[in-house]
């Protein structure tokens, strides 16, 4: 490595060393925490056996991957078989981001043309995004594995959680490689990291069709083939090699192309537009669905494919929830199969509504990102009023909250109706009666771009917040005043408790006051401030 190499790296690692820690603190954290609970939710081999007689059936081998060892079940194959792929999904998820952020979008903002200008060499920046990204990975692997290993949970040895953490790493590793690869084919940053997330969708889906159906497909899929090491029982470090040997193929395909196309375009040019903008693209508000259209059609077909995915479990809910005290404790149900079925009907709603936070906080936070690329400042320049900009936004995110918690409700009641256990119009209200929680949310969001645009990146915090809450307030006890930060815990959770409108009142003002607080200061504030 070069001293300009070297250097390039410091720069990068000057830039990125907060949000990187903050990712490896919290899989670490979260790591070490499941390992620590597991033991205590299933503290005998029939509990064991009755969550993976449990597990190994279709629905739930699509959603988690094969089962195994169970000639030799302990606690940690357990953990293995339930956590590894939603800890692989995380790692990609920041693999995706940290890639995404220092090629396509560099090179977006001009950033990576003013660094070409120096001594530095056409790969230099692509060359160290491969590096650093292995070492990303490389410490997230060993830091899981360690924390695994120093939870002692039973069963876990050094060579397990060592598969265990590097099956995730690599997984991470190869998506890095592919986004990677989509910023040379593709010259916007919002195309290349919409392809690396279409390619996680993918990814999924075969491996959930191979492993159902125990078809070669499952082995196509990086997500397929990082489940097949059987962590903490064959312990195969195989598919870890060959997921290796992926991403470095996948890099130097990326490299060989990045030195031949222009800084700044991709191998693909962008697809031409119309000559002259339709009257509802020259509005605010068609700009505004211009820039999240495309978001919002892949949210959509995901919150109905997770609706469809987790209602299939309905049927057979007495044996899904029978011996997992994990989801005994989260549904707090107690009775017959009916009030079982409302419990999770609640707990799977208010998941629901989580998940539609996400793409309600990036459509505000566009407002952000068009600002600092200069873009308001052009359409503000106008007649058109800041305020009217937001607004557009505004209405734009309230339309995707309505929507995709409607086709949430409607995936649960499409894989539910056979059952006969619940009704449209039930789901419906268990779904849209947490609007108001997910109002708060939008308007804390407006207040923060309004206000204090450098912190936006706080409502991440206070929805990480509501998701732990979520996941893990009722199996830790935690104390009701520290539930009730979360605007999600003052819902009433239907069919199962009674619905109160005085919360609903009270959350619904309250977003009002800060909505028109943000709005209000966004259009007194500096642009670029």
């Amino acid at each position: 490595m070069t001293v300009n190499h070297k250097k390039y790296v410091g720069f990068i690692i000057k830039r990125d060393w907060i949000i990187s820690t903050v990712w490896l603190l919290a899989l670490g954290a979260f790591a070490y925490l499941l390992a620590v609970l597991y033991p205590s939710l299933f503290p005998d081999e029939t509990s064991m056996q009755g969550i993976i007689a449990t597990t190994n059936t279709p629905p739930m081998i699509a959603m988690m991957g094969p089962v195994y060892g169970i000639d030799a079940i302990n606690i940690a194959i357990l953990m293995s078989q339930e956590c590894l792929i939603w800890f692989a999904i995380a790692v990609i998820v920041m693999n995706i981001f940290f890639v995404n952020r220092y090629t396509r979008t560099d090179e977006e903002l001009g950033r990576h043309e003013m660094l070409v200008a120096l001594p530095l060499g056409r790969l230099t920046n692509s060359s160290t995004i491969v590096f650093l990204s292995f070492m990303l990975n490389f410490i997230a692997a060993g830091f899981i594995a360690f924390l695994t290993l120093a939870s002692q949970m039973d069963g876990v040895n050094l060579c397990g959680a060592l598969i265990y953490g590097f099956s995730i790493g690599m997984q991470g590793f190869v998506f890095a490689m592919f986004t990677l690869l989509a910023a040379q084919l593709f010259s916007t940053a919002r195309d290349s990291m919409g392809i690396a997330f279409a390619l996680l969708g993918v990814s999924y889906l075969l491996r959930a069709y191979g492993d159902m159906n125990n078809h070669w497909l499952s082995y196509v899929s990086p997500m397929g083939l990082g489940l097949k090491v059987e962590a903490f029982y064959n312990n195969n470090f195989i598919p870890i090699l060959i997921l290796f040997a992926e991403a470095m193929v996948l890099a130097g395909v990326a490299l060989w192309i990045n030195s031949r196309r222009d800084s700044g375009a991709g191998t693909f040019p962008a697809r031409k537009g119309k000559a002259h903008a339709g009257k509802f693209l020259q509005t605010p508000l068609g700009f505004a669905w211009r820039l999240s259209r495309n978001g919002f059609y892949a949210w959509a077909i995901g919150i109905f494919v997770f609706g469809v995915s987790y209602a299939s479990v309905i049927g057979e809910l007495d044996n899904f929830v029978e011996g997992n005290e994990m989801i005994k404790l989260m549904l707090q149900g107690e009775g017959g199969t009916a009030q079982l079925v409302d419990a999770f009907i609640a707990l799977l709603n208010r998941l629901m509504a989580l998940l539609v936070a996400i793409p309600m906080i990036n459509c505000i936070n566009r407002v952000r990102n068009e600002e600092k690329r200069g873009r308001i400042e052009l359409i503000a320049a106008t007649a058109v009023p800041r305020e009217k900009i937001m607004g557009s936004f505004i209405i734009i995110s309230v339309f995707e909250i309505v929507m995709l918690t409607f086709l949430g409700a409607f995936g649960l009641y499409v894989a539910a109706d056979s059952s006969e256990l619940v009704a449209f119009d039930e789901l419906l209200k268990a779904a849209f009666v947490h609007l108001p929680a997910l109002f708060v949310m939008l308007s804390f969001t407006i207040f923060l771009v309004g206000l204090f645009p450098k912190f936006t990146s706080l409502i991440w915090a206070l929805f990480a917040y509501s998701f732990i809450i979520f996941y893990f307030g009722k199996l830790f006890n935690v104390p009701n005043f520290a539930a009730k930060l979360s605007p999600f815990d003052h819902i009433p959770k239907l069919p199962v408790q009674e619905f109160s409108v005085a919360p609903i009142l009270i959350m619904s003002a309250l977003a009002c006051f800060f909505c028109a607080l943000g709005v209000y200061y966004f259009g007194k504030r500096d642009l670029n401030k």
